[in-house]
C-alpha cells in the first residue's frame, strides 16, 4: 500500500510482478467518477416472464452512429447469461435519491427482494425489459457483441430507444456516492 501524500502529489510503489495489484488498481480506479446506472433483463421463468436488474459503473457510450453503449460484467455473472440468452437489455442512470436501489441492486440474487418492486419501474417498449420512472435517462439495448477480457466480459449493446430527463445523477467516487448538481 502507498504512504500517505499531501494533496496533488503522486506516489508510487513499484509492484512486485511489474504490474498494479488488485487493491492498487481498486485505489486508483476510485480517483475515476463514474455514473451509476441500473441495468435490467427479462427472462422466461416457469411462472412466466421475470425480471431481474443488477448496479453497474462501468458503463460508456461506443458510438453515435450507429448508437452503441457497452459495459463490463463479470465473467461468471448469472446476469450476464439471461442477457446472452434473451439478448436484450435496458439501461437507466440513477439520480440521487437511487443510492437504497443500487444496495437492493448490488446484493447478491438469492438475498435480492424482488426487482420488480424494489423500485417503480415502467416496461421498455423496445426490449419488454424494466426502465425506471425516473432518473436522468434510459436506455433499451440488443445484443451487439460481447468480448471476454480478463475476469470480465464487455458487452456492447445497439441502442434501439432513448429517453431523457434533466435530473441530476447519482456518481461513484472513491468508493462512495456524490451527487453531481444540474449545470448552471
Amino acid at each position: 500500500m502507498s504512504p500517505p501524500t499531501a494533496a496533488g502529489r503522486a506516489t508510487s510503489l513499484p509492484a512486485p510482478s511489474g504490474r498494479p495489484d488488485p487493491e492498487q488498481m481498486r485505489r486508483v480506479m476510485g480517483q475515476f467518477v463514474t455514473g451509476v446506472c441500473a441495468v435490467s433483463t427479462r427472462f422466461d421463468g416457469p411462472s412466466g416472464t421475470g425480471h431481474d436488474a443488477i448496479a453497474v459503473n462501468s458503463f460508456t457510450s461506443v458510438s453515435l452512429d450507429p448508437p452503441l453503449v457497452s459495459m463490463c460484467l463479470r465473467a461468471d455473472s448469472a446476469f450476464l447469461r439471461r442477457i446472452r440468452t434473451e439478448g436484450a437489455w435496458a439501461v437507466s442512470f440513477l439520480g440521487d435519491g437511487a443510492r437504497g436501489l443500487v444496495r437492493d441492486l448490488t446484493m447478491p440474487s438469492e438475498q435480492r427482494p424482488p426487482v420488480e418492486r424494489a423500485a417503480s419501474w415502467d416496461i421498455g417498449p423496445h426490449t419488454g425489459c424494466l426502465l425506471l420512472a425516473e432518473g436522468p435517462g434510459t436506455l433499451e439495448c440488443a445484443m451487439h457483441q460481447t468480448q471476454p477480457l480478463g475476469d470480465h466480459v464487455l458487452v456492447v449493446g445497439r441502442v434501439l430507444g432513448a429517453v431523457w430527463r434533466d435530473e441530476a445523477p447519482l456518481a461513484f467516487h472513491r468508493g462512495a456516492f456524490t451527487s453531481v448538481g444540474r449545470p448552471a
